[in-house]
């Protein structure tokens, strides 16, 4: 019996209990257990299975989950013979969940920090049996996250003296991430020495000394707070860049196609390696440790196309799961806490070279100074960037994606038309897609780009390049699901600058090969010399291509200051 495409759901005895199809990460238990460090923290980008890997954990640890132990796990690696490990089904499950709490309003941030607190105890309490009404009562009007976990434990002690606690928290860094990215001067005084989010973690760390609490298992996406968790608590360990865990959340290319095989695939109804094949142009891509070679998924964006695409088995008109696109506004959080030169310097090297060089930040210090480091250091652990290679302890970060190339373009996109008080016309752009697809003409497309141009200053020209015009040309054709654009590196001979390639979602069959040039006006008598040189790059550029088997609609385009534009066509 084939399963089914699981629900984008963080529980997992509903999952499994539904016939979801849930990609087997239960191996990972024997190798979390046999760490020397009890404590974990584990870090991955947002929406990439965090919250059901810490269910996974809670239903196979919990006490109150051993009766349902073969019902949920017998069907997975943990729950064959031999597989399973001493400590299954040998705890109480105390858990937190940061991800709901709401910054917009600073004075009440700490107050929902509580609720937070309060109710997960009260929930463990009652779930439990343990505690009467008066001491439970007492509970719930104690303020403080510090002093509710304190008032806790003497009541799991006074009922529970022998019992084990197994310490679950999803999303520990959300809602500081949120304050770090907007008020950066509040975020230092909650998570400095006498910070109310330090003292927690402080009251936190006292019961793990004394075996009350005794495994911990911590996600989040930043380590920003990382410092106030771990300061004076040295038997944690970071296992984010871990080898060994890469997969723990996130799907291989191998568990993908078992989903596929094993829930909507049947012969005849879609080409299978197709459908993985573009899949793996959208969603794959992320890389956490220099070590392993194959590259994740997402699991929201691939559940999100897979669902779309069951109905009818086409592609859906977005592509991109809008929840996980919305975060290119994290770009903005993360660049524009830099002086404009060093966030300028930053983007334009990401678009240009699609990778950029640094070290990476595991813990950071809020004594030092928030620079470049940091920055690249956040966009690599929001998955906005991926682990390339690794020299001399600089990483080598690339875009993961098309989704998240999208993302940059889109920032970049609002970051160009606020500084040139422009705005960008999605109908003529549409018009000019729909006259490269049906006629394999690019008319539209160059004479948008001269209007855009016309509507810049006189100052902004005067350090325009042919970099500048292929900036305008990307941010038009990222915009849309309609090509996949291939951009040259920069100084990297034997490419043309822009290659366009029709995505599943563009009815049009022509690919295009665009060589860019730009004039000043001043030198427009270079005009017929640049023109035959561009033409002659793209007749190389087209042979070149072809010899591979590629046949590209090709164009020499020059543009000449604000004043005009030619267009060659090589055929």
């Amino acid at each position: 019996m084939k399963k089914k495409i699981p629900r984008l759901t963080a529980n997992f005895e509903s999952l499994v209990l539904d016939n979801g199809y849930y990609v087997d990460k239960t191996e990972f238990i024997q190798k979390l257990e046999n760490l020397n460090f009890p404590n974990i923290f584990f870090l991955r980008p947002r929406r990439f299975g965090k919250s059901l890997t810490l269910s996974m954990l809670e239903y196979y640890y919990g006490i109150q989950h051993k009766d349902k132990f073969e019902q949920l796990f017998g069907q997975y690696f943990i729950g064959q013979p031999g597989n399973s490990t001493p400590l299954k089904n040998s705890y109480y499950i105390l858990k937190f969940s940061f991800s709901g709490i709401s910054t917009d309003v600073e004075s009440e941030i700490r107050k929902k920090f509580d609720t937070e607190i309060r109710s997960s105890l009260m929930f463990f309490l009652h779930g439990y049996g343990i505690g009467n009404e008066t001491e439970i009562n007492n509970l719930f009007n104690i303020e403080g996250g510090g002093e509710l976990i304190r008032n806790f434990m003497v009541i799991f002690n006074k009922y529970r003296s022998d019992g084990k606690i197994y310490l679950l928290i999803d999303e520990y860094d959300h809602f500081t991430n949120d304050i770090f990215s907007f008020n950066i001067t509040h975020f230092k005084e909650i998570v400095s020495r006498n910070g109310w989010v330090r003292k927690f973690y402080e009251v936190i760390k006292q019961f793990m000394g004394e075996g009350i609490i005794d495994r911990f298992f911590a996600t989040g996406v930043t380590p920003v707070t990382l410092d106030s968790m771990t300061s004076g608590f040295n038997v944690a360990k970071n296992i984010t860049l871990n080898s060994d865990f890469h997969n723990l959340a996130g799907f291989t290319e191998t568990e993908l196609r078992g989903m596929l095989v094993n829930t909507i695939y049947e012969e005849g109804k879609f080409d299978l390696d197709t459908v993985i094949t573009d899949m793996r142009s959208w969603y794959n891509g992320s890389k956490f440790s220099v070590d392993v070679t194959e590259r994740l998924y997402n699991p929201q964006m691939v559940i999100s196309f897979l669902t779309d695409f069951e109905r009818s088995w086409k592609y859906p008109m977005e592509m991109a799961d809008q929840n996980v696109t919305s975060d290119y506004k994290k770009i903005s959080n993360i660049l524009e806490l830099l002086p404009a030169e060093a966030s300028d310097s930053i983007i334009q090297q990401i678009l240009n070279k699609e990778s950029i060089s640094e070290k990476l930040v595991t813990q950071f210090n809020f004594e030092l100074p928030y620079t470049r480091v940091e920055a690249i250091s956040l966009l690599f652990y929001n998955g906005l960037l991926t682990i390339e290679d690794l020299t001399f302890q600089v990483y080598d970060l690339v875009i993961p994606n098309h989704v998240i190339k999208v993302m940059y373009w889109d920032y970049f996109k609002s970051l160009f038309e606020g500084r040139h008080k422009i705005q960008y016309d999605n109908v003529t752009v549409r018009d000019a897609f729909i006259e490269m697809a049906e006629f394999g003409k690019i008319t539209g497309l160059v004479e948008y780009v001269h209007k855009i141009l016309k509507s810049l200053s006189n100052r902004d020209l005067q350090k325009f390049s042919e970099k500048n015009i292929k900036m305008i040309f990307m941010t038009i054709l990222m915009g849309n699901n309609a090509y996949f654009v291939k951009s040259e590196q920069e100084n990297n001979e034997g490419y043309a600058d822009l290659l366009l390639i029709p995505t599943k979602l563009n009815p049009g069959k022509d690919n295009f090969l665009l060589e860019l040039k730009y004039l000043k006006k001043s030198t427009k008598a270079n005009l017929e010399t640049e023109k035959a040189k561009a033409i002659e790059q793209v007749s190389k550029y087209k042979a070149e291509l072809e010899q591979e088997g590629i046949v590209y609609k090709s164009f020499a385009i020059l543009f000449v200051g604000k004043t005009g534009y030619e267009v060659a066509e090589v055929v």
